[in-house]
């Protein structure tokens, strides 16, 4: 085990006991794609960790917040859990540079790709959930989001504050148009009435919201929207 990989387990929290878990968890479809032959992946592996991660920030939100309504529990998962937040957490541990990569994938800067990078970290907590179990695994999940649930204690996280800002950030950096937000329906008498909102991009609906302006139902179907994604 190089000196590089100790490194970076000294970063995680785990030593591995078993190694052949850990180049496991850091091999990349593209290394077996290149060579024509079967070479597991790290892809099972990604589907473990995936549910560790949404069960421990799960229950972390549940807890730390028990007055918070479950809509805003699930945007605040949503943001803890998705491809941006788990791509900086394996740029934190230089995950990247660990990667075990087909050449191509390796040249076209496979070790920078968030999507690599998020699926890896995923692999990364199901390898110590396979060796370890649920208290360890938890624990270094926890250690990893710890500044970002603080960051959510003090009442400044962007998608909870302003959703509609987040989501449009989110997808101008996927694309160039911003979402458009459409009224649906209105309902109710002149001084009760109920708006429904709906919010698209690129011709297809992210997500629905009501409340009793068009404002409101909009940061609604906003943080809808955040769920989804």
């Amino acid at each position: 085990m190089s000196s590089g990989l100790d490194d970076f387990q000294q970063r995680l929290g785990h030593t591995f006991a078993d190694k052949n878990l850990l180049n496991l968890a850091l091999t990349h479809a593209s290394f077996g794609h290149e060579k024509r032959q079967r070479v597991p992946d790290n892809q099972r592996l990604e589907f473990l960790g995936d549910a560790v991660l949404q069960l421990a920030v799960t229950a972390e939100l549940y807890r730390r917040f028990p007055e918070m309504p479950e809509g805003r529990l699930t945007v605040l998962r949503a943001r803890l859990v998705n491809r941006q937040h788990l791509q900086e957490l394996a740029q934190q541990l230089s995950l990247g540079d660990h990667l075990i990569l087909g050449r191509g994938e390796a040249n076209s800067q496979g070790r920078e790709r968030p999507s690599i990078l998020a699926d890896a970290m995923e692999a990364v907590f199901g390898a110590v959930f396979a060796e370890t179990g649920w208290d360890k695994s938890r624990a270094i999940v926890l250690r990893l989001i710890e500044p970002s649930l603080a960051v959510i204690d003090a009442g400044e996280d962007e998608a909870s504050t302003n959703p509609k800002g987040c989501l449009q950030e989110k997808l101008q950096a996927e694309g160039e148009a911003p979402p458009a937000y459409r009224c649906l329906s209105e309902s109710g008498p002149a001084h009760a009435r109920i708006y429904e909102v709906v919010v698209e991009w690129q011709g297809r609906e992210l997500g629905r919201g009501t409340g009793a302006s068009k404002k409101e139902a909009e940061t609604r179907a906003a943080e809808a929207a955040l769920a989804t994604l």
